[in-house]
C-alpha cells in the first residue's frame, strides 16, 4: 500500500485544487460565486467528513485485516497463554 501511495504523482490534484479555489475568489469578487455554500453548510461538511474519516481510520487501527497483522495477533495470542 505504502508503495502506491508513493507512486501517486499528487500535482494534478494540487492543480485542480488551487484552479477551483481561485476562480472561485475571482467569480465571487465579481458577484458570481461558483460554489454557492453558506458558512454553516461548509462547517457541517467539514465537519462530516473528519467525522467519517475518523471513523474509517480508527476502525482500521485498531482491527486486524492484513495478513501480517492477523499472523501478529496470533503470535501475541500465542505468548499471553
Amino acid at each position: 500500500m505504502k508503495e502506491k501511495l508513493k507512486k501517486i504523482n499528487n500535482k494534478w490534484v494540487r492543480l485542480a485544487v488551487i484552479v477551483i479555489v481561485v476562480g472561485n475568489a475571482v467569480a465571487t469578487m465579481f458577484g458570481y460565486p461558483l460554489l454557492p455554500f453558506d458558512n454553516d453548510q461548509i462547517i457541517a461538511g467539514v465537519s462530516a467528513v473528519a467525522l467519517g474519516g475518523s471513523e474509517v481510520w480508527n476502525h482500521w487501527k485498531n482491527n486486524n485485516y492484513t495478513g501480517k497483522a492477523k499472523q501478529a495477533q496470533n503470535y501475541l495470542d500465542e505468548i499471553k497463554e
